[in-house]
């Protein structure tokens, strides 16, 4: 098994090469999804953590437990709006003509936002489905500080979202 950080990376410059036969003006539209995604997963534990927990208490789901639970809630919300959006008729931006760039850089976006989000919350959750890799590299470790919540509150998140829809908007 390789090291884990260079799945995610692949995962990423895939994404980066969907911008480019896409083009930015839908992948947009899908970043601008990821965005609100993201808002939600960090909205959740800041304003209805305490309400959460009471809950997952009343099921007799451990503290542990309850944080693995919340890492595959937010892989399959994850892979659920990445999968919508771009599989259907999403938000198409305006633009003009086709720039490989960036579509590239978009579509790059796009993965670190999918890709490391879902890196983070599994990280977060301590890997909860990995028993094999016990200690991670520096690379990991130094990448792990880099990823969309781990910068990002809930606020930054939804101004981005906004931003990006006022922008759909605005010709």
């Amino acid at each position: 098994m390789g090291p884990i950080e260079v799945f995610f990376l692949v995962v990423i410059g895939l994404f980066g090469a969907i911008g480019i036969v896409r083009g930015y003006q839908r992948d947009l539209g899908v970043t601008t999804m990821l965005l609100l995604a993201l808002f939600v997963l960090t909205f959740i534990p800041d304003y209805l953590g305490d309400q959460l927990a009471s809950v997952m208490t009343t099921l007799g789901v451990s503290q542990s437990s309850a944080e693995t639970v919340y890492a595959i809630f937010a892989t399959v919300l994850l892979c659920i709006v990445a999968f919508i959006s771009y599989h259907g008729v999403g938000l198409l931006f305006p633009g003009s003509g086709r720039n490989w760039f960036v579509s590239l850089l978009v579509g790059l976006l796009n993965g670190y936002l999918f890709a490391g989000s879902i890196w983070w919350y599994l990280n977060d959750a301590g890997w909860p489905l990995d028993t094999v890799v016990e200690t991670y590299s520096s690379t990991y470790q130094f990448l792990i500080q880099l990823m969309p919540p781990a910068i990002f509150s809930w606020p930054y998140f939804i101004l981005l979202a906004v931003g990006m829809l006022i922008l759909r908007v605005v010709r």
